[in-house]
């Protein structure tokens, strides 16, 4: 094997198919809806394919520190822009993701805020109830809005993340190979 050949491609093929694997995963839950874990699993695997899709694309943004040679690597669109800018370059990619991010609707901007939410503590609403009843553990979870996790326009919001970003990494890759 040679010590030039470039690993970061495969790594971000295969962060891609793991967020696949666990949409496909997520989809599997639901259906089963008659399993009393169905939901837990369902939403572990939501969490998961959020994670594998932001780690995606940090794997590209590597493999685009490789191919600009920027040292150290970098992970995120506005790291590459600010490493080329003082170098007095642009990365094409990096500005195309960064106009991305800049539109609140764009599957970028919709990504990093669903990434930013993983990190967000569950909300819990208060329950009045006695020190020493079992109810004071009890965990009530009730969602009723439209972009609910799980909820069918979360789904395919995440269906179209996936497949933005393969395609633009698909596109981006092209124009590389042309450069």
């Amino acid at each position: 094997m040679s010590k030039d050949r470039n690993m970061h491609p495969a790594r971000t093929n295969q962060k891609l198919y793991f967020a696949r694997l666990q949409l496909t995963q997520m989809e599997a839950a639901l259906a089963d809806s008659t399993a009393f874990d169905s939901e837990p699993r369902a939403l572990s695997s939501r969490e998961a394919a959020i994670w594998h899709l932001h780690s995606a694309l940090g794997a590209f943004m590597q493999e685009l520190s490789r191919f600009y040679k920027v040292q150290p690597a970098v992970t995120t669109p506005e790291a590459m822009a600010e490493a080329m800018a003082k170098r007095s370059q642009v990365s094409p990619e990096a500005q195309i993701l960064l106009q991305l991010l800049d539109d609140p609707q764009s599957w970028l901007a919709q990504l990093r805020r669903l990434h930013d939410a993983c990190y967000l503590p569950v909300a819990l609403p208060d329950i009045a109830v006695e020190d020493e009843s079992p109810a004071r553990i009890a965990i009530p979870l009730v969602m009723t809005t439209e972009d609910a996790p799980l909820s069918e326009p979360d789904r395919a919001v995440l269906t179209l993340i996936h497949q933005a970003l393969t395609q633009a990494i698909r596109d981006f890759r092209a124009e590389l190979v042309e450069f």
